[in-house]
């Protein structure tokens, strides 16, 4: 190398570190969104009174909680995207792809979560107030099947994503493929259960959906994927954890 090629080096490395992602910072949140998501796996269904008003308005709490959680879960997955495609190469066509879908999908869910929670609010106070529970029932229906609508769009996107990040870790060169091969495998199965979910609402296909969520709760929120494994808090984890061994590789090759 030449004097000149040095002075470049030299004059180009702060810059370059600068703009590297906080990655610990990503692991943190990957953590948290899937300490949101286990809590909601495993909350225990509410106890409510007999009587359609009474399950109605007692199980409202605990619906709102739950709902609340995995909000939280699911918005910890938009800055995580930019950082798993900034591992797996942010000049890759699938990183770039999945860190697009992934937050549209989650934004998407919780619009529906929100929509849906807000209608049961309502149908709360007006079954509360002694209107007809035709209108009630009205709310609940059209509200929740346009909350669907927005689930099922969120879970094909998710899909997506994850199907794109496996893509990208599995054509990652060959000294970086033996630590990403098996997280590329798991995404690889989360993401397919995720376009089976979306599939399943497509169809309107309940006892799919069931499976493939897992035990519900009498919210209606559902436990996220919670069938046979914990599939997105251990893909969240999992991620995670390579985020934190890049920022020891990092801090040595900086050493």
């Amino acid at each position: 190398m030449t004097a000149a090629t040095d002075h470049l080096d030299a004059s180009t490395a702060p810059r370059a570190a600068s703009t590297t992602p906080p990655v610990a910072v990503a692991a943190l949140v990957a953590y948290l969104g899937a300490a949101a998501f286990l809590f909601v796996t495993l909350a225990n269904p509410p106890r409510f009174a007999p009587g359609w008003s009474a399950w109605l308005v007692t199980t409202l709490p605990q619906q709102g909680l739950d709902t609340g959680v995995a909000i939280a879960g699911f918005l910890c997955l938009l800055p995580l995207a930019a950082f798993a495609r900034d591992l797996l190469g942010r000049d890759r066509l699938l990183a770039r792809t999945g860190s697009a879908a992934m937050p549209a999908g989650a934004l998407l869910w919780v619009t529906g979560n929100l929509l849906q929670l807000g209608s049961h609010c309502v149908a709360v106070l007006i079954a509360t107030h002694g209107h007809p529970i035709q209108a009630v029932n009205a709310i609940l229906v059209t509200v929740d099947a346009i909350g669907d609508a927005f689930e099922l769009a969120g879970f094909a996107l998710l899909g997506v994503a994850l199907l794109a990040f496996a893509g990208a870790a599995a054509g990652r060169p060959a000294g970086h493929r033996a630590a990403l091969r098996a997280w590329a495998g798991y995404s690889l199965l989360v993401g397919a259960a995720l376009l089976a979910l979306s599939g399943a609402h497509a169809a309107a296909n309940g006892d799919l959906v069931e499976l493939l969520l897992g035990r519900r709760c009498p919210t209606g929120t559902g436990h996220l994927l919670a069938g046979g494994a914990l599939l997105l808090p251990v893909w969240l984890a999992w991620t995670g954890r390579l985020l934190q061994d890049a920022t020891t590789v990092q801090t040595r090759t900086r050493a």
